[in-house]
């Protein structure tokens, strides 16, 4: 999986790159790429498991500072990072709430052998410390030419896709995914509160609040609903 995952990535890596040195040579553009997120699974770990999850967050700033061009840096620095389980040392709130899932997850199915990846709804944010969603200019470049969340997804074939993005990044999701829907999961929460996406034969597909808010209004209520939803053959 991870050499597919590697030539998905090259195969579009030359004009995407060449785009976003574009903007880091342009001093008239204040924000600054960073390196995209680009997955590097464990790879033993993720196929041998019973339940393969996906869980997207929203876009990751500052990674790896600004764009170098090299994908083995960005694949390098989620290695790092995630396989590592030093992301979950941070107690941020997406990392906390990510790990929350999985627990609740797991008591729900205690005989099975679950593993998580992580994703971004935008694979390149800002560099350096602004926060906040990157620009057109850099994300129309990730939407033209480096748009592969639909091949990760069909690549990694994960049992159970959770978007942890918020309802503001759905025009985003719809983007990445043609011919995705969204509809109400239950009577108990609206559309924008949690959502279940049909796409293609993908059964297990939601979008709720990022963690961030999700904590303040009861983060068990939310994935307790989505998890009583949950369907799976083994």
């Amino acid at each position: 999986m991870n050499l597919t995952l590697q030539k998905l990535y090259s195969e579009k890596w030359t004009t995407f790159s060449d785009e976003l040195h574009k903007i880091l040579d342009d001093d008239t553009k204040e924000n600054k790429p960073t390196n995209p997120l680009l997955i590097y699974l464990d790879e033993v770990k993720y196929t041998t498991s019973d339940i393969r999850i996906m869980i997207f967050g929203q876009e990751t700033n500052d990674w790896g500072d600004n764009f170098t061009g090299n994908p083995n840096d960005a694949l390098n620095t989620y290695n790092d990072f995630y396989n590592s389980n030093d992301c979950f040392s941070y107690a941020g709130h997406f990392w906390n709430g990510f790990n929350r899932f999985l627990t609740l997850l797991n008591q729900k199915f205690p005989d099975k052998k679950i593993s998580g990846v992580w994703n971004n709804v935008i694979k390149v944010g800002n560099s350096g410390r602004n926060k906040n969603n990157p620009p057109e200019y850099i994300y129309n470049i990730e939407k033209t030419y480096f748009n592969v969340m639909e091949s990760e997804i069909e690549i990694l074939q994960p049992h159970i896709v959770l978007f942890l993005s918020g309802p503001d990044y759905d025009t985003e999701i719809r983007n990445s995914l043609p011919g995705v829907s969204f509809c109400e999961l239950s009577n108990s929460f609206n559309e924008r509160a949690i959502a279940k996406l049909k796409y293609k034969n993908f059964t297990n597909v939601y979008r709720t609040y990022h963690p961030n808010y999700l904590w303040r209004k009861g983060i068990n209520t939310y994935f307790d609903e989505i998890i009583d939803d949950i369907k799976l053959e083994f």
